[in-house]
């Protein structure tokens, strides 16, 4: 009697390393650099900041975040990203173009495992959001991390 290879322990540690490059893993890692011991609010506030209690710790959450990013994807690229953004008029159709950010992620050349996690992170905002006021306040979260991204980059 022949015995079959045991080609499902290698798929199991195929999956145990996906796992640490999955979205939610990568998202949750970049979610921590951003909050950097703050509390949730600041990050809640991302989708929420024209009723923010604390708008200059918002947007300087934001710049510590992108500069510790700014070199993982190009300028233009992440401008295609907000301009697709900026031109979207529905909550549904944000969420279309979360497939766009892990090809942009892909793509990169350089530091491709932070720039997985910077487009994880906007990845997780896009699924917080679920209401047309959440879309106004990630359009301006956007622009904040476009503007940052010049800066730096």
């Amino acid at each position: 009697m022949s015995q079959q290879p045991n080609y499902q322990n290698k798929s199991f540690s195929q999956d145990k390393k996906n796992e640490k490059d999955s979205l939610p893993v990568l998202a949750n890692k970049a979610k921590k650099i951003f909050l950097d011991n703050s509390d949730e609010t600041v990050f809640k506030d991302l989708l929420n900041l024209q009723e923010s209690q604390q708008l200059d710790k918002v947007f300087e959450k934001i710049e510590k975040f992108v500069k510790n990013y700014a070199e993982s994807v190009t300028t233009s690229q992440l401008r295609n990203v907000y301009n697709e953004i900026v031109k979207i008029q529905s909550v549904g159709d944000l969420k279309l173009i979360r497939p766009h950010l892990a090809y942009v992620a892909a793509r990169q050349d350089k530091e491709k495992a932070k720039a997985k996690e910077f487009m994880a992170f906007i990845d997780l905002l896009i699924q917080q959001v679920n209401t047309e006021k959440e879309l106004e306040s990630f359009k301006k979260t956007m622009e904040a991390i476009v503007a940052y991204h010049k800066f730096y980059a």
